[in-house]
């Protein structure tokens, strides 16, 4: 049985790379456990979210580890690193936005980051969304056909400004706030509570992502090739 880590900053990258997995992998051979950081004034509280289900047909573990705020991102995987080899993980990635770092500091920050992560026995890779993961949301355009089948990516265009099919999606400055101008015009919010990003999650066409998309934007298509890599 293969062991991946995943480590991600919030509860967006946490359900979004859970679908994901499901999606890309056969459910009965994937086992998913997530982990959560709880940090308040007494410092950090970690606890099990799921735990994974292991059978025989099992060939994959994927641990997914929400550290809840982007600067944790890669000093939990440089802190995990030691014990994730112990335990016989094979790959570690992480995902985090580029938000709030300004966009001219978008290859700084990846170089500090991939600077600080440790070398060691297994790869270790730090993925950067341009700007935020809702960058990705919005380069899948299908799944607003799903909310009002007359939201089409020229509507969208002559609405909003932009078009999700043609445009680039990573040059756009606050994807999330895309988001919630589209999902507050269609009167239904986004406002990253659970049961809206689910919603978001189930929506979204995951074979699409897979086969056009991680061709056409950069950084969701490093993401998924680390995941092809170690499932394939």
């Amino acid at each position: 049985m293969k062991k991946l880590a995943i480590f991600v900053e919030g509860k967006t990258e946490q359900i979004f790379v859970e679908k994901l997995l499901q999606e890309i992998a056969d459910k009965h051979s994937i086992a998913i456990e997530i982990i959560s950081v709880n940090v308040n004034q007494k410092g950090k509280n970690i606890s099990t979210i799921k735990s994974a289900i292991v059978t025989l047909e099992t060939k994959f573990y994927v641990l997914i580890y929400n550290s809840s705020g982007h600067k944790n991102v890669g000093s939990d995987m440089r802190k995990q690193y030691s014990k994730l080899i112990t335990s016989g993980y094979e790959r570690v990635i992480g995902l985090r936005d580029v938000d709030p770092t300004p966009i001219h500091q978008k290859s700084k920050l990846q170089h500090d980051l991939d600077f600080l992560l440790p070398k060691g026995s297994i790869p270790i890779n730090i993925v950067l969304a341009v700007m935020e993961i809702e960058a990705w949301f919005l380069a899948e355009y299908n799944h607003f056909l799903k909310l009002d089948t007359s939201l089409t990516p020229d509507k969208i265009e002559d609405i909003f400004g932009f078009n999700p099919q043609t445009d680039n999606m990573e040059t756009r400055p606050k994807p999330s706030d895309d988001i919630k101008q589209i999902y507050n015009y269609l009167g239904k919010g986004y406002n990253k509570s659970e049961k809206q990003l689910n919603r978001l999650a189930a929506n979204l066409d995951y074979e699409f992502i897979y086969i056009k998309l991680a061709n056409s934007v950069p950084r969701l298509g490093e993401f998924i090739g680390y995941i092809d890599n170690f499932i394939t």
